[in-house]
């Protein structure tokens, strides 16, 4: 971002906020320390703050790094809950044998951490709710502030034998239509079985009735 596009993007926050305490030379650190940003996402911190931020003071600048890369820590825990449920679910769905590589590269920083996606695939219910609950946290917002380099994609053991590479691109969005789907199966399992316990249900009254008629005869 230029120091032109920084100005006219931090004007709003001038205007905004209290800056009773407001100097070139700040504004210039300021500059200094938001630059790598885009205008685009300091704009975006600045609606993002007057919506949700509390405080009438002045913000530093790690604050709006954060509104700026949501990364704030409200952001970052309900980003966890959706990449927690999202890995677990491609643990299910695809499993220790097929190839898979995640739209949110912290999920890639949480399974880099278990040694690759075969090893995740093996570990036992509670070992991987354990890391779940407690590690994968602190894992995930370390890699959402810093941003370190992770692995692209995980090759599942059937690829690895054929030596080849079919990557199951997964984001929120496609695990959402799969489980969008494993639910439109259950509840047409549902359906079918109260429509079989209803003839059921019919058969034991026709059957009753039947019975009513012999014994009525032998009287």
């Amino acid at each position: 971002m230029t120091n032109q596009e920084f100005n006219v993007a931090f004007k709003p926050f001038l205007d905004y906020f209290p800056t009773t305490e407001m100097t070139k030379e700040k504004i210039n650190i300021y500059y200094l320390a938001l630059s790598d940003l885009s205008k685009e996402q300091l704009g975006s911190a600045f609606i993002s703050m007057v919506k949700n931020r509390v405080y009438k003071n002045f913000p530093q600048v790690a604050e709006i790094r954060q509104y700026a890369t949501n990364t704030t820590e409200s952001e970052l825990e309900d980003r966890i809950v959706l990449a927690r449920q999202i890995m677990k679910n491609a643990i299910v769905r695809y499993g220790y044998y097929s190839s898979v590589e995640f739209e949110d590269k912290g999920i890639h920083a949480v399974i880099d951490a278990l040694d690759g996606w075969q090893k995740v695939c093996t570990m036992s219910a509670d070992e991987l709710e354990k890391f779940l609950t407690f590690e994968f946290p602190k894992i995930y917002k370390a890699y959402s502030r810093n941003n370190y380099q992770v692995t692209k994609h995980y090759i599942g053991y059937h690829d690895s034998i054929n030596g080849i590479a079919n990557i199951n691109i997964i984001s929120f969005k496609n695990m959402g239509k799969s489980l969008g789907n494993v639910n439109n199966r259950i509840q047409s399992l549902n359906f079918v079985n109260l429509k079989q316990n209803s003839l059921l249900e019919d058969k034991d009254r026709e059957i009753k009735k039947l019975k009513d008629v012999i014994e009525n005869q032998k009287k």
